[in-house]
């Protein structure tokens, strides 16, 4: 009897948002070590990262996370850690080389695509990080991406609503720019919201490129048939849906939006490289 109700104890730990070993291995390089001063750590780090998972995929509150996780105020407190140290980013950037490089492709992209998302926010959420998206009819934030062309975001960028694209875009480049040194962007492909002198020059004197308004069009011949390259930033969206945390953004503060949806594409690459 006994054995069997250990067996039923691990199963009903285990759920499908828990990282694989292979997984883990790939990313545990990036988790803080204990101190070597102080009190000794107790807390089982993989399952921070697990229970992390859970929150991002299932939507469920900090409090509601199951009571085989660490205690939620211990995984909010490692996730918050993780933010503000930019680990989470870089575990995000390294997962991105590592799926392009799997790919045949190389780390830093020549042909990239932007795009926005405006997403509607929880009561928990500041007035002062929230605006209204006039075109959308949409009322809370706006994600800015910065994706290559297998849909990886290369940077994010998360505003209030009501930021033009053009402006949200120069902050997503800016940032690239800051961070990629080296970078070998060549075109950028936007949709029309994009379109004036001030994202065309900034493009060009930054990263040396061009940036491309792709729009989609309908022929007697082919049917419907989608601007060049530009769909794989509106795929990049549409796989966010399958994470019920990032259906109404609930983050009091736009830096845990952001890690949020860093913390999906984690999970997308990372079952992508390891499949489980």
């Amino acid at each position: 009897m006994a054995p069997v109700t250990r067996l039923f104890m691990v199963c009903s730990m285990s759920y499908d948002t828990d990282l694989t070993d292979a997984q883990w291995k790939l990313i545990r390089r990036h988790i803080p070590r204990a101190k070597s001063v102080g009190r000794p750590r107790t807390t089982n780090m993989r399952r921070v990262v697990d229970a992390i998972m859970y929150v991002v995929t299932h939507g469920c509150k900090w409090r509601g996370l199951p009571k085989d996780f660490p205690p939620w105020q211990s995984v909010y407190r490692h996730f918050d850690d993780l933010q503000q140290r930019g680990r989470i980013r870089r575990i995000q950037e390294a997962l991105t080389e590592m799926v392009r490089v799997e790919e045949g492709k190389a780390p830093n992209p020549s042909l990239m695509a932007i795009d926005s998302q405006s997403v509607k926010t929880g009561k928990v959420v500041p007035n002062s990080d929230k605006g209204i998206d006039g075109g959308k009819n949409v009322r809370g934030h706006k994600r800015h991406m910065f994706v290559d062309s297998l849909g990886l975001p290369h940077e994010i960028v998360v505003t209030p609503a009501n930021l033009h694209d053009t402006k949200g875009a120069v902050k997503v480049l800016a940032k690239y720019a800051k961070r990629v040194k080296l970078s070998r962007l060549k075109k950028l492909v936007a949709d029309k919201g994009y379109r004036g002198e001030m994202l065309k020059g900034f493009v060009r004197k930054t990263f040396k490129a061009r940036i491309k308004i792709g729009q989609n069009h309908t022929s007697p011949q082919r049917g419907f048939v989608p601007a060049e390259k530009r769909w794989v930033v509106e795929r990049s969206f549409s796989w966010l849906t399958n994470f019920r945390r990032l259906a109404v953004d609930q983050e009091r503060c736009l830096r845990n939006s952001c890690a949020m949806v860093r913390l999906a594409f984690i999970r997308i690459m990372l079952r992508r490289l390891c499949p489980s």
